[in-house]
């Protein structure tokens, strides 16, 4: 688990604030392909990420980014978190895939669908799968998890340890589900 920290000062395109980015690569036996497609799926969702446990989550928008339809942006929305969306992004080929997902809020998604133009801050976290590949040999995947937040009234040291909890009980979970 690596941990990091940033002091944003009217940086574009991200909040200002103190953020902690905390990351972790684990090794799975499930294929690549079965991994990626575990996180995509929407119903999966509240079974690893804690802010969607024990919620309805569902896509109020999906639009694919190219010719196969593995490779998607969606806004899902929680029924337990009516103040957050979350902008789901994911691409697979044959290299390796991605799923992300900053949140954003209601309003931002307004101006969004209206086209106006501003400077969105986006905290973005997710995932890398990749074919772990040995010589010649596929021998399941490498699964990347990077969490970022904004560090508000707490000390370094909590966030820190939120960071990590978040990440490892994610992990966990997923590790649980897939191999």
């Amino acid at each position: 688990m690596e941990v990091k920290t940033n002091k944003r000062r009217g940086d574009p395109g991200k909040p200002p604030g103190l953020h902690r980015t905390a990351g972790c690569t684990v090794e799975l036996i499930s294929s690549h392909n079965r991994v990626f497609d575990y996180l995509r799926d929407i119903q999966n969702r509240p079974q690893w990420e804690r802010m969607s446990s024990g919620s309805l989550v569902q896509a109020l928008a999906n639009i694919t980014t190219g010719p196969d339809p593995c490779n998607c942006s969606s806004v899902l929305a929680m029924s337990n978190h009516k103040e957050i969306l979350l902008l789901q992004e994911y691409c697979t080929d044959a290299t390796g895939s991605y799923v992300i997902f900053p949140p954003i809020t209601p309003d931002v998604f307004q101006s969004m669908l209206y086209g106006v133009d501003q400077d969105i801050p986006l905290m973005p976290f997710g995932f890398s799968i990749l074919p772990n590949v040995s010589g010649s040999i596929l021998d399941g995947t490498l699964l990347t998890m990077v969490f970022q937040i904004t560090v508000k009234n707490v000390s370094s040291k909590q966030a820190v340890e939120v960071v990590t909890q978040i990440v490892k009980e994610a992990l966990q979970k997923i590790i649980e589900a897939v191999n």
